[in-house]
């Protein structure tokens, strides 16, 4: 081999080490598209108070119920974070009007509270009936406006809508002193225990959940007539949740209900 061919080969063989040594090309990512990009989540502060069993306080400081149940099912469908705030009824309708908090469950529909806060669709039915003392069960006779011609005083819970025949009853004058006003519902069946009042109204749910907690189931019967029966919504602060996080709510109430989650968690509290 002369002179010229070696310095041929020398310089190819430099050239392949050269390239054998070089970094590989880098690969240029693309962007995420717009669907490729997670929804983004969302935090609500849900206002509750104990009402067993529809919202309570469980083991662990771990608040639960019917009502947090289907609020939760919602939440993951979603994908929302959810903080609770714990408060009294009326108290909680201030905080939903000035958007403190975000969302209360097991609420009736009225023009005032439109002003300040939107509604879902219904998730659930509410009845209302009358507790009275087991004694007396047979004295109150067999319709509303009976109890109130007897004058008998009703214990209710401030802020609670009835539906439209009690709720015009307590706000015509001539009754409206019958009804005497606890800010915790729970109390009544304590005031009607200490003749304090004569009837408590109430949802046959909390209260056959409460009698038989308390253990005075025996002392306390429910009238054998219903006087109301209505649809509830979840209501949202006009000022921190925007109709379309409402119709996003919506949505997947129905979700839950066509996947069966709802049943389940309805079937949980009926056993």
């Amino acid at each position: 081999m002369n002179k010229v061919s070696r310095q041929i080969v020398v310089c190819i063989c430099l050239i392949i080490v050269s390239c054998s040594d070089s970094e590989p090309p880098q690969v240029t990512q693309q962007a995420p598209t717009v669907d490729s990009i997670p929804t983004p989540s969302c935090n609500l502060t849900v206002g509750w108070e104990p009402w067993e069993p529809y919202m309570y306080l469980a083991p662990g400081n771990r608040v639960s119920g019917l009502d947090i149940e289907i609020i939760q099912a919602l939440a993951l469908e979603t994908n929302c974070d959810l903080d609770y705030v714990q408060g009294d009824w009326k108290t909680l309708l201030e905080m939903v009007a000035d958007g403190e908090v975000d969302l209360v469950a097991g609420a009736t529909i009225s023009l005032n509270r439109g002003i300040y806060a939107l509604f879902s669709d219904a998730y659930r039915n509410e009845d209302f009936v009358l507790y009275v003392r087991a004694g007396e069960l047979s004295t109150f006779g067999t319709s509303l406006s009976a109890v109130l011609d007897a004058q008998k005083s009703f214990g209710i819970t401030a802020d609670y809508l009835y539906g439209d025949i009690l709720d015009g009853y307590i706000n015509e004058p001539y009754y409206s002193k019958l009804f005497i006003t606890s800010d915790i519902g729970e109390l009544n069946f304590f005031n009607l225990l200490q003749h304090q009042i004569d009837v408590v109204v109430e949802d046959p749910f909390v209260g056959a959940y409460n009698l038989n907690r308390k253990g005075i189931s025996d002392q306390i019967k429910a009238l054998p007539f219903t006087i109301h029966s209505g649809e509830v919504h979840m209501m949202f602060s006009k000022l921190t949740v925007s109709p379309e996080q409402v119709a996003q709510m919506n949505k997947a109430l129905i979700t839950i209900k066509d996947n069966n989650t709802y049943q389940a968690i309805l079937d949980k509290y009926k056993q």
